[in-house]
């Protein structure tokens, strides 16, 4: 169970309820439970919103690629639950499940190429070990240009913050959830 309150809109202050039905069609409804628990911080939601959207939308590196780095990043920072809802959006994305049920082996396992292995291990230094080895990054930037290695940059980054927030709020899976 959460540490904090999920809020519903009639929970919120009425001025905030532009803001409440923003993340409700940008995230759905239901809207998981991450973006309920930031629904506490409304005076933060508009741009979260955006940064959020913008780092989505805006980003030149593959999906695919995005979502193999965030599923590392998740796995690496032990937040099952943003390795179960980006589970289903690796899957539509194109991550072949195989891949998904081997990132524990990645570094072995024939089903990953260099490529993958550079922003896997790079996801794996950044999330554990904040600062990553030189070989590491020199790997990385031979794999993938400079934009899309700084959306992978920026992707890890944020969903590090993301691990660090559901954590220790204990927040869980939604009722409705149900990986792919």
């Amino acid at each position: 169970m959460a540490r904090i309150p999920l809020p519903r809109r009639e929970d919120m202050p009425a001025e905030w309820h532009d803001t409440y039905d923003r993340m409700q069609r940008e995230r759905g409804n239901p809207t998981s439970h991450v973006f309920l628990a930031l629904a506490n911080l409304p005076n933060l939601m508009d741009a979260l919103l955006s940064f959020t959207g913008e780092m989505k939308r805006g980003s030149v590196l593959s999906q695919r690629h995005r979502e193999l780095g965030i599923m590392m990043t998740a796995l690496a920072a032990s937040s099952a639950y943003e390795f179960d809802h980006h589970w289903n959006h690796a899957i539509r994305a194109g991550v072949p499940r195989a891949q998904l049920e081997a990132l524990d082996q990645w570094e072995t396992s024939p089903l990953f190429d260099d490529r993958e292995r550079a922003l896997l291990r790079y996801a794996v230094e950044a999330t554990q070990r904040i600062q990553v080895a030189d070989e590491t990054w020199e790997a990385l930037t031979r794999a993938f240009p400079l934009r899309e290695v700084m959306d992978l940059v920026m992707a890890v980054a944020w969903y590090n913050a993301v691990a660090r927030i559901n954590g220790p709020l204990r927040i869980e899976n939604e009722p409705w959830f149900k990986r792919l």
